[in-house]
């Protein structure tokens, strides 16, 4: 399914704490190029990370195919191009690393997501990075079935079941308004495979933006770094 996000999961959910967003940035600081190295955000949403990865001064645009969300995160100073992550080669030149952050990457059939991947390794320099932010399978083989979410001022019912290899997912918002999800959940060997075939290296897999934690299941998703050959 092509993915789609409405005004109402972006006025819930697409605004995080600052805490969260401060975690987030300081993994992304602690496997990244040293600034001022050139880094894409895909997709960058109103922008949250390529702002404070700008302040650390790296040279940072984005691509969000949201075209008011993308006109936010350029008010907020942030260089956006109106594209969907399945589009990077129609952007110029490559970058020192990219990063895709909040489970964004799995969106589509296996195909696509290897040519998502493929155009990531394919805008990074060699030696550069790529981080993928992704939902760990454990976790949601465990965490199925109804949840209230309380975020930006409302409460979302969420419902998620997994089928297979994927998770499928619908957010309810009480006003009349829903969307729903669907991602493919990797293994971490899946895409340490994956992306070999596209010439990245897996350096370092964990959890909760933490290092030093391995996948366990306990945390819903999970971090891999890879190196471009």
């Amino acid at each position: 399914m092509e993915p789609t996000y409405s005004d109402a999961w972006f006025e819930t959910f697409g605004r995080p704490d600052e805490a969260q967003t401060e975690r987030e940035v300081a993994f992304l600081a602690g496997v990244l190029p040293p600034p001022p190295a050139s880094m894409l955000d895909v997709p960058c949403g109103f922008g949250r990370h390529a702002r404070a990865l700008a302040e650390l001064g790296y040279r940072v645009a984005g691509v969000e195919k949201n075209v008011a969300v993308a006109a936010e995160a350029r008010l907020a100073g942030v260089e956006v191009h109106v594209l969907d992550m399945h589009e990077l080669r129609e952007l110029p030149g490559s970058f020192d690393a990219v990063f895709c952050m909040w489970a964004s990457f799995g969106w589509f059939d296996d195909a696509t997501n290897a040519d998502v991947l493929a155009q990531m390794a394919e805008k990074t320099r060699p030696g550069g990075i790529v981080v993928l932010d992704v939902y760990d399978a454990v976790w949601f083989r465990a965490h199925q079935g109804m949840h209230a979410i309380d975020r930006g001022g409302r409460r979302a019912h969420e419902h998620k079941r997994v089928v297979g290899n994927r998770l499928h997912t619908t957010l309810d918002y009480g006003d009349g308004s829903r969307d729903v999800f669907e991602w493919r959940r990797y293994e971490p060997d899946e895409l340490r495979a994956l992306a070999a075939e596209h010439g990245l290296d897996c350096e370092k897999v964990c959890a909760g933006c933490d290092p030093a934690s391995p996948p366990d299941g306990e945390t819903a998703r999970m971090q891999l770094v890879f190196r471009s050959r």
